[in-house]
């Protein structure tokens, strides 16, 4: 068997870090990376499943494969969140799939592609309970940001989300293997360090000997990265520890993300979020007042089972006291084991629709004037990419996109005059002689 491997990445930034985990321990074993799947000899889909449109993604591309089947031998084998719920059921649909694996066999992945290769006929169902955290090298794919986890799982078992059977219950990492992971990405010269968890704020929940998030914060602050963010929070484990240490620490992000999901009092309940609205408007009006500069980003579903047009309205009254950064607002999908996909899928996809233009509608003019706030302010800018017109992009601390007139290398900081916004970013020129704000 040749040893060209190409994967392909749905879904979280999770996802993603598991996807340099996969890579990682396959060029151990001997693979060499390709970008090309027409050039794979392996090919693996790594999927989500939080939406139903991310399957339909997947399943599309399988035909993609089974063209380059019809000339050639080409493995297949998808891994991740839908095989860990989906189960052998993938197998019977799709007759090109050589191999599936779960959310928690990574580590199992080199023996896994080894037999499904030298099996013609036989094909591989390797799914296991997700318990634990592999602990593999990451391939990491990024020059800029070194993805950290901290926990996997989740047990909050929110009405809607797949997450607690997809990633199985909460699981905490143990401190010292992330200390010691953070510390070689920085001696490796990353400037940013990103943690990750479906919840990471519940960190030491689950093993009180760990500590909490907030004591792990800033352990992992003292290491001396330039840059730390983390993602994702949830509400109802957000602690004010944790906004203390993004004050007390200067390379702590100012910026959460929050996900919200409405702003119905009664959907929340129904969601089994576990606050209210005034909890959250509360959590971010604590956070302001220790961190005035923060940027408050958040998730919001439309159209979940039995939304009236009053809890709709309420969401856009919250949006609207909130101020956020940005959002990221999906329609609701039912998902399978979730509690919610035993409702009625009663709101319709053109009332759904109409919702979440509406809330991206008025976004836009809260994100634009946010924006416009910050013309003529000097940002610490840490440089990730170019545009497809050359020009140099990054974020500053508060987890803001600029744009940026003037030579700048990826991995850089760089003080820049904000002069211009957009509702999506600010757009400035080099002032090297500036002494750049925190916003």
């Amino acid at each position: 068997m040749n040893n060209r491997l190409y994967v392909e990445t749905w879904g979280c930034q999770m996802n993603v870090h598991q996807s340099e985990g996969i890579i990682g321990v396959l060029k151990q074993d001997g693979f060499s990376l390709t970008e090309s799947l027409a050039k794979a000899d392996v090919v693996i889909f790594n999927t989500c499943m939080v939406r139903q449109k991310a399957e339909e993604k997947v399943y599309g591309r399988i035909g993609a494969v089974v063209e380059q089947k019809r000339k050639r031998r080409v493995v297949l084998g998808v891994g991740g969140c839908m095989p860990q719920v989906r189960g052998e059921a993938l197998l019977k649909r799709f007759p090109a799939i050589d191999f599936i694996f779960g959310s928690s066999d990574i580590a199992s992945l080199p023996g896994i592609v080894h037999a499904a290769s030298e099996k013609q006929s036989e094909r591989i169902a390797h799914v296991r309970p997700p318990l634990g955290i592999d602990e593999v090298p990451p391939h990491r794919q990024s020059p800029v940001t070194a993805m950290v986890t901290i926990t996997q799982g989740c047990s909050n078992f929110c009405s809607y989300c797949v997450v607690p059977y997809a990633r199985g219950p909460l699981r905490s990492r143990n401190p010292d293997a992330i200390l010691r992971e953070v510390d070689e990405a920085t001696r490796a010269g990353y400037p940013e360090i990103l943690l990750l968890g479906q919840n990471v704020d519940s960190y030491g929940t689950d093993l009180t000997e760990y500590g909490s998030f907030a004591q792990l914060l800033g352990r992992i602050a003292d290491v001396g990265t330039p840059r730390i963010r983390f993602t994702s929070s949830h509400p109802k484990d957000m602690t004010p520890q944790v906004i203390e240490q993004i004050a007390a620490h200067e390379n702590i992000c100012k910026h959460i993300h929050l996900a919200c999901q409405s702003g119905s009092d009664r959907i929340l309940q129904e969601m089994n979020r576990g606050y209210t609205r005034r909890d959250f408007l509360s959590i971010l009006a604590g956070a302001r007042d220790v961190v005035p500069e923060i940027n408050i980003t958040t998730d919001l579903i439309v159209g979940y089972p039995g939304e009236s047009d009053e809890d709709f309205a309420a969401t856009l009254e919250l949006i609207d006291q909130a101020h956020f950064g940005s959002i990221f607002v999906a329609m609701y999908s039912p998902r399978p084991r979730t509690r919610s996909a035993l409702l009625p899928d009663d709101v319709t996809p053109e009332v759904k629709s109409a919702r979440l233009h509406a809330v991206l509608d008025l976004q836009r003019g809260i994100a634009l004037l946010q924006n416009k706030k910050r013309i003529g302010s000097k940002l610490a800018v840490l440089i990730e990419g170019k545009t497809r017109a050359g020009r140099a992009y990054g974020r500053t601390d508060a987890h803001r996109t600029v744009v940026i007139d003037g030579d700048a290398s990826v991995g850089q900081f760089v003080p820049v005059f904000i002069e211009d916004a957009t509702t999506a970013a600010l757009i400035g020129k080099r002032a090297d002689s500036m002494v750049p704000q925190g916003a």
